[in-house]
């Protein structure tokens, strides 16, 4: 996926600067000498080029959190241009770009989670209501059916409760019996009550912005044991944690590519946990001397009692070979892309896995990228496949004056499929499978028929960080459909909520966002851009549908006809977190939608790479806020 994907998914300070190289814009004083020389050998070059207009200048880096800094440098997706760091030498390099200091946990003077640990905790059951990783149906069409929040008492909603959390982005949150797991970017993952947010327990992996899927330490075989919390890193690594208590009962590394890192939520389905593989090399031209481009975006299935691997599947079928020599010199490889950045849908009917892809990182032909992909649940083997936008050929940076070497020499639009497919059910026992893509368009494919195309929309204008980003939701008849669309031509962008009737894609009413008040708004993305656009994941309940926008405004829509019966101004308002000893304001809302579950609507507020210097916020909104 695009600079889009990796600004949303991830926190944006010093990592990006190592990898975009902007220019200094700000003279800074310079407390740390040390810091100050790592600094410049490691960015000094694509500073001094003028970098990307998507990366924050040295004087934003100086206002993100220490610690955010550093987790990036060490855990982020931008880890490999921290490559041969030491822990000091990024310790050095944030005092130097902040004032101070990250607080490292084993030198912390107190744990900030204590005073909101619970007083008394059970153990966890599971329970088929709630919401269970990435939507609450293995169709994927987040479209809560519980009962338990209707669209009578959606404008009553008030915050019951707020959870602050570091590192500038987090999980969606998944909710199953009683507790709400939530991964965050610094790496923790929390069990909290989902009455009153207390914490229940926390464990520390790497950085997770992939929901965690809850589910019992069984395999295909069958047979029982503890409830666990399957947790998907930016690694490339799987945890299985006891749901009780958060103790690691495994852990595997499911892919070593140094670019490697995991962004859709792992599915769990009789067993077999299925997991998507997704990448940052697309900003290697930023990395000198890479050899690009080498990742192959893949499914792998782990059997969920132990971690084994049961099978792999990369979505291109062929290893990158030598295909040109770069005008500098560098061997160029390919084919290479086809991320996975969003969970997969299981269909128990057909015994089918549904994944869409991401783009191509060279121009070596293939059929895997910007496609949506059908595989045998058992097996892995690839049923059938359809290319939507061939030759879509990107790398950060490409198409710009002075670009890389090695850019593709055909450069594509960035059109990957970002969000889940999603599975209905159509009259007369047929079925449609629903594709949204950066372009802003959507695909229907029949899934009986080896994929063939039912129909096509395209309500957005789309574009790298347009169209159709995290996730679509629907009912039983309808489709909606949120459309970011920034970084669009003058004039042709169309933000806003539109909704599709799902058998036969008719358009059946669009709402456009207001303008953002761009003197109030949360900015968005790295160059502090202002942006009411929809970039986060829809959610449904019956009769409504449910967005958050990036500038920071929480909406509800009546699922007939669009008209919003209810708004929170999150980024605008200030909130007291149980494990906060001040107000903390709201912010931003991207990447993960809202999950609805018990009767509690529960929504993250702040993204880094929407605005810089967002707070993380988890919401608990309630009717009336009882």
């Amino acid at each position: 996926m695009s600079i889009r994907d990796r600004l949303i998914g991830w926190s944006v300070p010093l990592a990006v600067c190592l990898a975009f190289g902007l220019p200094v814009t700000e003279a800074l004083a310079d407390p740390a000498p040390e810091g100050a020389a790592l600094f410049k050998n490691h960015c000094a070059a694509c500073h001094d080029n003028g970098g990307s207009s998507r990366a924050p200048a040295r004087a934003v880096l100086a206002s993100h959190a220490p610690n955010d800094i550093f987790d990036t440098l060490t855990q982020g997706s931008m880890k490999p241009m921290a490559a041969g760091l030491s822990e000091a030498e990024r310790d050095a390099i944030v005092l130097y770009l902040t004032g101070k200091p990250p607080t490292h946990m084993s030198s912390a003077n107190a744990d900030p989670d204590a005073a909101a640990r619970c007083k008394t905790s059970r153990a966890p059951v599971a329970s088929p209501a709630g919401w269970n990783g990435w939507s609450p149906g293995l169709d994927n069409g987040r479209f809560q059916t519980d009962g338990r929040l209707t669209a009578a008492g959606v404008p009553r909603l008030k915050v019951k409760w707020a959870f602050a959390f570091t590192g500038g982005i987090g999980s969606q949150p998944t909710v199953v019996g009683g507790r709400v797991y939530l991964g965050t970017a610094a790496g923790r993952v929390y069990a909290l009550d989902a009455r009153t947010g207390c914490v229940h327990w926390r464990a520390e992996t790497k950085g997770v912005r992939a929901a965690v899927s809850i589910g019992p330490l069984a395999g295909p075989s069958g047979g029982s044991g503890p409830l666990a919390a399957f947790v998907a890193d930016r690694t490339g690594t799987v945890h299985a944690l006891d749901a009780a208590s958060g103790r690691e009962l495994w852990s595997t590394k499911v892919e070593t590519h140094a670019f490697a890192t995991i962004t859709g939520s792992p599915v769990l389905y009789h067993g077999r946990l299925y997991v998507p593989l997704s990448s940052s090399e697309e900003i290697s031209t930023y990395v000198k001397g890479y050899q690009c481009c080498t990742f192959r975006g893949s499914v792998v299935a782990l059997d969920a009692s132990n971690g084994k691997l049961l099978w792999r599947t990369f979505i291109i079928d062929q290893e990158a070979k030598p295909y040109r020599t770069a005008s500098d010199g560098r061997q160029m490889l390919g084919p290479a892309g086809a991320a996975i950045w969003s969970a997969p849908t299981v269909d128990a009917k057909r015994a089918l896995l549904y994944v869409g892809t991401g783009d191509s990182y060279t121009d070596v032909p293939n059929k895997g990228t910007d496609a949506v992909f059908a595989l045998d649940l058992v097996t892995g083997a690839v049923r059938w496949s359809r290319q939507i936008t061939a030759d879509d050929n990107y790398l950060v940076g490409c198409g710009q004056l002075g670009q890389s070497p090695i850019c593709p020499q055909k450069v594509g639009p960035d059109h990957d499929f970002g969000s889940s497919p999603i599975l209905r059910d159509l009259p007369g026992g047929r079925s449609v499978l629903l594709a949204g893509q950066k372009s802003g368009e959507v695909t229907a494919f029949d899934p009986d028929h080896d994929g063939a195309i039912l129909w096509r929309v395209k309500p957005g204008f789309g574009g790298p960080l347009g169209g159709i980003e995290w996730g679509m939701a629907a009912d039983k008849d309808r489709l909606f459909l949120p459309v970011a669309d920034l970084f669009t031509p003058p004039g042709q962008d169309k933000p806003g909520m539109y909704a599709a009737d799902i058998a036969t894609g008719r358009l059946l009413w669009s709402v456009p966002v207001p303008p953002a008040n761009c003197a109030i708004a949360p900015k968005g993305s790295m160059i502090d851009i202002c942006t009411s656009g929809l970039s986060a994941a829809a959610t449904a309940i019956p009769g409504l549908v449910i967005e958050g926008s990036m500038d920071g405004i929480l909406r509800a829509y009546d699922a007939k006809d669009g008209r919003i019966v209810w708004s929170s101004d999150v980024g605008q308002a200030s909130f007291s977190p149980i494990n906060a000893a001040a107000p903390v304001k709201g912010d931003t809302m991207n990447g993960a939608g809202a999950t609805v579950a018990g009767g509690t609507l529960f929504q993250i507020s702040g993204y880094k790479a929407s605005n810089v210097k967002a707070t993380n916020l988890l919401l608990a909104f309630t009717v009336d806020g009882k």
